[in-house]
C-alpha cells in the first residue's frame, strides 16, 4: 500500500530523502566514529594546555567505546544467553589508566571455563572497526586457569594481571580471578616473582642504559624511564595489594615530599611522552635528537631570543628522570630487604665511625640526634660507604637531604671535612658510585655550590653523551679505575702513569670541576671554568703552588686532545710544542690521564682506538722530549736507521742496495720515522710498477676494522691530492683520513683511509670505475666540474642552537715547514674536494690532511705549502686569499625553519 498517496511524485521523492537523510546521520557515526571524534577533541584540548587530565579521560573515552560496543553486541549477547559469560579487561598502561595518545591498547577475554567459537564473531564486532582505524590493539582470549598458569610462567603477563582493571562483562569472573590470583600470589609465589622483579629490572636497565646519563633518553624502559615508576606500582600491589597510585604514600612506600615530587615527576614525562606520539605520529618512547628542538618549542621552551630552548626542556627531564631512578632505588632495596636479607643481618652492627651502624647490609645512622650532634656524620657515612662497599639505606638517604642546613660553612672549612671529601673522590667508581649519590641527595651542591649550575646541563649535540654533572663524576670514575694494572698494553700504561702522579688529589679535583665553566653557554668554558674553579681550591685548602698547577689543566684540558687529533703526531715539531707549552713532567702525566678521562666520558664521538692511539703516541713521544731533550732526535734518527736497514734487506734479493738506497734517501723523515718498514717495502715496489703511468694505488683492508688503506703513489702533479678527493666524492667513498709525502723528485706517494663502498658485493666494480675516474681527472682538468656542482650552496642545520659559522683558522707557529690551515664546518658530502679544489685553484699544494670532530661540526687540518715555491704561506695578503677562497666553497649555513603545523 502506498504510504503517502495524496503526494506529487516529486513530493513523495523528497519526503523519502528527507528520511534517509535522518536516518543516515543518526545512523552514520559508528561507536568507532565517536570514539575517534573525541579522542581528536582531546587531544586538541590537550595541546592547548587546556586538558590536564588527558590520560585518564582518554582511558575514560575508550572504556566507553568498549561498554558501549559489548552492550550491543548479538554475539555477546548469544554468549551470555549459552551461559558463557565473560569479562573485558583492560591489561598494562590502558588498565592503569595511563592511557598515551598512541599507546598500545591492551585487553583479556576472560572466560571462566570453556572459550566458546562465537567469541570470535564478538572479536569481528570489537577489534576489527579499531583496527581499521590504525589503533594498536592487543589481545589475549583465555580462561581463568590458563590465565593463572601462564601468569606465574611468564613474568610480562603477571606484571599485565597486577594492571588489570575491569571494563564489563560479567563482573564476579574478574573479581573471582582476581581473588584467586592474589591468594596463589601471596602463597605460592611470593619471593620468586619479588625475585623475578629485581632481576627484570636490572636486567632492563643494563639492556636500555641509564636515561639520566643519556641525551637521547628513553622515557619508558631506561634507568629513570616510567618502567621504574612501575615496578614501584607492581612491588606495592604484590606486597600490600594497593589499588591506586595514591596508596604509595598511605601504606608507607613513599614520603608525602616523594609522593609528590613522583606525582610532579609523572606528569612531566606523560606530557613529553604525548606530545612525541604527536609529532612522530606513532608509540615512541626514545627522545631521539631529531625531535628535541620541536618538543622544546611545544612544551613552551624559549630562549630570550625567541629560539626553542633545547638545553633548559633536556635538563629538566634529567632532572625528572633522576628522581625516578632514585624512586627505583629506593624500591629495589625494599625488594632486596624482602627476598635477600640473610637471618641476623637485621641486628645493628656498629662501625669505626661513631654514630654510623651496618643494618640489613645498608649503612645506617644510628639515629637524628647523632645527626643534629655531629653534623660530619653527613658526609662521614659517603666515607664509609666508599671504604666499605656499602650503599646507604633509603632512611639514610632521606635523612642526609632532610638535614642538608646542617652543612655550614664551619662543616666545609673543617680541615677533617676537607680531608674526607678529598678521599671521597678517590673512592667513586663505576661499579660503585658513592659521588653519584652524593649528587642525588644534594650534599655534592652544598659542599660545593658552583656544581649547582652544571646540574643537569645538557649540551645539545651529537657529540656529549651525557649531561654536564654526569659527565664531570664519570670523569672522576674514570681516573681511579686507572688504578687497575690488568689488562691490554694500553691500560697499563694508564696504571704506570697514574702511579707516578704525586698529588692524586689534586688530579681527582680537576676531573671534578675541568667543566664547571659550562654553567653559561660560552665558548671559552676552558678558560672561565679555571678562573671559577680556582676560589673552590682555595676553600678546600690546596697551595698555591698547586693551585696554578689545577687552574693550568683546568685552562688547557682540550690542547692535548686538540694537538693529537689536529696535528700531525709524526711530526717531531708537534711534540716539542707541546713539551714547551705544558712546561712539566708532572703536569704532563696529569693533562694526559684527565684528557683520556674527560674523552673516554663524552661519548663514542670523543673516543675511539684511534683517539686513543692517537693521544697515546703524543703522550710518549711528548714524554721523551721533556726526558731527553735534543737526543729525541738521535733516537729517532736510530730508529730511522734501523729501519733503512730492514727494509734493504727485505728488498736485495729484487733490487741492487745502491738502488734501494738511493730510493730511501729521497723519501722525507717523516715518512721513515712514521711507516712501518713492511709497509715501506709496498711502498717502493708500487713505486716501481709506477713506470710510465700516472699512478699505481693498491687497496688492502685494515685488521679487525671495515676501513681500506688506499696507498697511490703518482707523478706530482698540481691538485693531484684535490682530484684524489673528487674522485671518492664522486663515487661515494667516504674518506676519513690521509697523509701526503713526496717520493722523490718527481713523485708523491698518498696514503688515504676510507670507508668502503655501501654494496660490498661489487666493491671491486667501484674501484675499478674509480681508477678510470681518476685517469680521467688527472688528464683533463675540467673532468671534476661535474663534482664542483654536485657540492650544496647551503645546507641546514637544527635549529636547537645557533648554527656555528663557517671558521678558517691558519697556525703558522706549530710548522717550521708547513703552514696548517683549520676549516670549521659541518659535514656534507665532498666537503674534502670542495676544500683542497679551492687550495689547488689557488696554487696551494696539499701535504697532510687530517679530519676531527668538534661538537656537532668537522675540523679539517691541512699542512699546505706555495706551489709555485714550495714554502709556508706567511704573507697577509697570501694568507687571507687561502682564507677566502675556502670560505667562498663552503655551503652557507642557516638554522632549519620550525615546523609549526602542528600547533
Amino acid at each position: 500500500m502506498n504510504a503517502w498517496p495524496d503526494l506529487p511524485w516529486h513530493d513523495h521523492c523528497l519526503c523519502l530523502w528527507n528520511q534517509k537523510q535522518f536516518f543516515n546521520k543518526s545512523m552514520d557515526k559508528t561507536n568507532t566514529d565517536i570514539l575517534i571524534e573525541k579522542r581528536e577533541t582531546l587531544i586538541e584540548q590537550f595541546l592547548c594546555g587546556d586538558e590536564p587530565g588527558f590520560l585518564k579521560k582518554y582511558t575514560l573515552v575508550l572504556d566507553e567505546y568498549f561498554f558501549t560496543t559489548f552492550e550491543k553486541s548479538i554475539s555477546a549477547r548469544k554468549m551470555m544467553m549459552a551461559q558463557n559469560p565473560f569479562a573485558i579487561i583492560a591489561l598494562g598502561g590502558y588498565g592503569r589508566k595511563e592511557q598515551c595518545i598512541h599507546s598500545d591498547i591492551d585487553l583479556l577475554i576472560l572466560f571462566e571455563k570453556t572459550v566458546p567459537p562465537e567469541v570470535e564473531a564478538f572479536l569481528q564486532e570489537l577489534l576489527y572497526p579499531l583496527w581499521d582505524a590504525r589503533f594498536e590493539v592487543g589481545y589475549a582470549i583465555r580462561n581463568v586457569n590458563e590465565c593463572l598458569e601462564m601468569a606465574f610462567e611468564r613474568f610480562d603477563i603477571l606484571t599485565t594481571i597486577l594492571d588489570a582493571r575491569f571494563i564489563c562483562g560479567a563482573s564476579l569472573i574478574y573479581t573471582s580471578f582476581m581473588e584467586k590470583f592474589r591468594s596463589d600470589l601471596s602463597v605460592k609465589h611470593f619471593k620468586s616473582t619479588l625475585n623475578y622483579l629485581f632481576e627484570h629490572g636490572e636486567k632492563r636497565h643494563f639492556d636500555f642504559g641509564d636515561s639520566t646519563y643519556l641525551i637521547a633518553p628513553d622515557l619508558k624502559s631506561g634507568f629513570g624511564g616510567l618502567r621504574d615508576y612501575h615496578t614501584l606500582l607492581w612491588y606495592a600491589k604484590i606486597k600490600s595489594e594497593i589499588k591506586t597510585r595514591r596508596d604509595l604514600e598511605y601504606h608507607g612506600f613513599l614520603s608525602h615530599f616523594e609522593y609528590a615530587s613522583l606525582t610532579e615527576s609523572l606528569n612531566d614525562i606523560w606530557k613529553i611522552r604525548n606530545f612525541l606520539h604527536f609529532i612522530t605520529k606513532r608509540k615512541c618512547d626514545i627522545l631521539h635528537f631529531e625531535y628535541q628542538t620541536e618538543l622544546a618549542d611545544l612544551l613552551g621552551y624559549r630562549s630570550k631570543k625567541g629560539q626553542p630552548d633545547v638545553e633548559h626542556f633536556l635538563g629538566d627531564l634529567h632532572n625528572r628522570m633522576d628522581f625516578l631512578k632514585q624512586i627505583n632505588q629506593i624500591t629495589f632495596e625494599d625488594i632486596l630487604g624482602s627476598i635477600r636479607i640473610k637471618k641476623g643481618t637485621a641486628q645493628s652492627r656498629p662501625t669505626k665511625a661513631d654514630g654510623l651502624v651496618i643494618k640489613k647490609r645498608r649503612l645506617n645512622f644510628i639515629n637524628t640526634v647523632t645527626v643534629l650532634q655531629k653534623p660530619d656524620l653527613l658526609l662521614r657515612i659517603f666515607l664509609e660507604s666508599g671504604l666499605r662497599k656499602i650503599p646507604l639505606s633509603t632512611t639514610a638517604r632521606r635523612i642526609v637531604t632532610e638535614f642538608l642546613h646542617l652543612v655550614d660553612d664551619e662543616i666545609k672549612k673543617d680541615s677533617a671535612c676537607i680531608k674526607i671529601f678529598k678521599k671521597i673522590l678517590s673512592l667513586s667508581y663505576w661499579e660503585f658510585n658513592v659521588l653519584n649519590v652524593m649528587l642525588t641527595t644534594g650534599i655534592l651542591e652544598k659542599l660545593i655550590p658552583e656544581f649547582s649550575a652544571i646540574v643537569n646541563k645538557i649540551q645539545y649535540n651529537h657529540y656529549h653523551l651525557f649531561p654536564v654533572d654526569k659527565h664531570s663524576i664519570r670523569c672522576v670514575q674514570i681516573i681511579n679505575s686507572f688504578k687497575d694494572h690488568s689488562g691490554s698494553a694500553t691500560k697499563k700504561l694508564y696504571y704506570s702513569v697514574f702511579k707516578e702522579v704525586r698529588n692524586k688529589d689534586l688530579l681527582f679535583f680537576v676531573a671534578l670541576l675541568h667543566d664547571i665553566g659550562k654553567s653559561d653557554p660560552a665558548k671559552e668554558h676552558s678558560k672561565r671554568g679555571a678562573k671559577r674553579a680556582k676560589p673552590i681550591f682555595e676553600r678546600f685548602r690546596f697551595h698555591s703552588a698547586e693551585i696554578k698547577e689545577a687552574v693550568f689543566l683546568i685552562e688547557n684540558h682540550l690542547i692535548f686532545i686538540k694537538t693529537a687529533t689536529r696535528r700531525d703526531i709524526s711530526d717531531e715539531e708537534t711534540a716539542v710544542y707541546m713539551a714547551h707549552k705544558i712546561g712539566k713532567i708532572k703536569l704532563l702525566r696529569m693533562l694526559y690521564l684527565l684528557t683520556v678521562a674527560d674523552s673516554k666520558a663524552t661519548g663514542p664521538k670523543a673516543w675511539n682506538e684511534w683517539t686513543e692511539n692517537l693521544l697515546k703516541d703524543l703522550f710518549l713521544k711528548t714524554m721523551g722530549i721533556f726526558k731527553k731533550g735534543e737526543l729525541a732526535s738521535k733516537k729517532t734518527q736510530r730508529l730511522i736507521d734501523k729501519k733503512k736497514n730492514n727494509v734493504i734487506e727485505l728488498l736485495k734479493e729484487r733490487w741492487h742496495r745502491d738502488e734501494i738506497n738511493s730510493q730511501l734517501e729521497s723519501i722525507p723523515q717523516r715518512y721513515l720515522a712514521h711507516v712501518p718498514s713492511q709497509n715501506i717495502v709496498s711502498h717502493i715496489n708500487l713505486y716501481r710498477n709506477l713506470k710510465d703511468k700516472d699512478f699505481i694505488w693498491q687497496i688492502s683492508k685494515e685488521n679487525n676494522s671495515d676501513i681500506r688503506t688506499v696507498s697511490i703513489c703518482g707523478k706530482d702533479k698540481p691538485g693531484f691530492y684535490s682530484k684524489i678527493a673528487g674522485v671518492f666524492f664522486l663515487n661515494d667513498l667516504d674518506i676519513v683520513a690521509s697523509q701526503a709525502y713526496s717520493f722523490g723528485e718527481e713523485h708523491v706517494l698518498d696514503i688515504f683511509k676510507v670507508k668502503p663502498p655501501k654494496d660490498r658485493i661489487f666493491e671491486k666494480e667501484k674501484w675499478e670505475k674509480a681508477q678510470k675516474d681518476l685517469i680521467q681527472a688527472i688528464n683533463d682538468d675540467h673532468f671534476l666540474d661535474n663534482a664542483i656542482d654536485k657540492i650544496p650552496a647551503a645546507i641546514q642545520v637544527s635549529s636547537g642552537t645557533k648554527p656555528r659559522p663557517n671558521i678558517v683558522r691558519i697556525d703558522n707557529e706549530t710548522s717550521s715547514f708547513f703552514t696548517i690551515v683549520e676549516v670549521f664546518t659541518y659535514d656534507f658530502p665532498g666537503l674534502l674536494f670542495s676544500i683542497t679544489n679551492a687550495l689547488y685553484r689557488s696554487l696551494i699544494n696539499v701535504n697532510v690532511a687530517m679530519v676531527a670532530t668538534k661538537v656537532d661540526q668537522v675540523v679539517d687540518v691541512f699542512y699546505i705549502k706555495n706551489l709555485e715555491n714550495d714554502a709556508k704561506i706567511e704573507t697577509e695578503p697570501g694568507l687571507e686569499q687561502i682564507k677566502n677562497a675556502i670560505l667562498k666553497s663552503l655551503p652557507h649555513i642557516t638554522a632549519k625553519e620550525m615546523n609549526n603545523e602542528k600547533n
